[in-house]
């Protein structure tokens, strides 16, 4: 005897939170208030006896039976939309396109825009960078992202990433050197400066060294780059140690291609932002479920823990 099965909104709420992680962003989603998707989730538990997600004041997360069974309803609905294609024809597809800054878009945004697609493949996602500004109308530019204070004429900015600086530098630039101990010993390294950031190795060192004091070291040779991305790849590559927003050098810290150099965190003036042109309709369902996106990748891959090396 084929067993009752729950309703089907209750299985729609159920998937839709689970990926999103999110009963807000899963209402966004089904165009749903909140409390609607957390009546249908209660029904849907109600109905097989157990608790499927543990529910705390910001955020959801699966309990062992609600890992169980997400499998389970993800291929029921992947062969639902399966054959709904095959007999109707493919949804229709809707395009995004996203502006950002190169280094932004090389160093931490690439190695993870895998799973967005993944979560949404029915998107056709265009990501631009400043180098074709002027290739693309701007009416045709759903999203921008931007690094600076704030500020953009012409535009509404909504801060989306905080930042802070690291040093960082290759494995052998530790070896030959080793850690940080104080500021002196940053002095008598090879340096990499950014074009843009260069207040921020003023923060690290705040005044010159004397030659007696630095020792020999103090005239190190110090190269500047006018990206991020080049400073980071050139630290990899080479001796030079390189102070760069901490977002840039986190895949290449956990990947064994840069090493933290020093636990210090250095404030920067700067952060990521958000930017709409001023006067534009609200954001796309589109637009709004890759800037969710975008937030949950802060909380599935945090920050560096800045321990320097020993």
């Amino acid at each position: 005897m084929r067993m009752t099965l729950p309703p089907l909104p209750g299985l729609q709420a159920f998937e839709a939170t689970a990926r999103l992680g999110s009963i807000t962003a899963a209402a966004e989603e089904l165009h749903l208030s909140p409390s609607a998707v957390s009546r249908r989730l209660r029904t849907t538990e109600t109905h097989l006896g157990v608790t499927l997600f543990e529910r705390r004041a910001r955020s959801v997360n699966l309990t062992a039976m609600g890992r169980a069974y997400l499998p389970t309803v993800r291929a029921a609905f992947d062969d639902m939309a399966v054959g709904t294609a095959g007999l109707f024809g493919p949804p229709s597809r809707r395009r995004l396109t996203v502006r950002v800054q190169i280094s932004y878009a090389a160093t931490w945004l690439m190695p993870r825009l895998q799973n967005f697609h993944d979560a949404h493949p029915h998107i056709d996602l265009r990501v631009l960078n400043a180098i074709w500004a002027d290739a693309v109308p701007p009416n045709e530019v759903d999203l921008e992202i931007r690094h600076g204070s704030g500020n953009w004429e012409g535009f509404t900015a909504d801060l989306l990433h905080e930042d802070h600086a690291v040093i960082v530098a290759s494995p052998d630039h530790l070896q030959e050197y080793g850690p940080i101990t104080g500021p002196t010993g940053l002095h008598q390294r090879p340096r990499v400066h950014v074009l843009g950031y260069d207040d921020l190795w003023q923060r690290v060192l705040p005044r010159p060294v004397p030659v007696e004091e630095a020792g020999a070291g103090a005239a190190a040779a110090t190269i500047t780059l006018d990206t991020s991305i080049a400073a980071t790849q050139f630290a990899a590559a080479g001796r030079h140690c390189a102070l760069v927003p901490e977002r840039f050098a986190r895949t290449a810290v956990r990947s064994g291609q840069l090493v933290l150099l020093h636990d210090q965190r250095v404030p920067m003036h700067q952060a990521h932002y958000l930017l709409q042109r001023e006067g534009t309709p609200q954001l796309s369902p589109e637009a709004r479920a890759f800037v969710q996106w975008l937030i949950r990748q802060d909380i599935e891959d945090p920050p560096l823990q800045l321990a320097a090396p020993q």
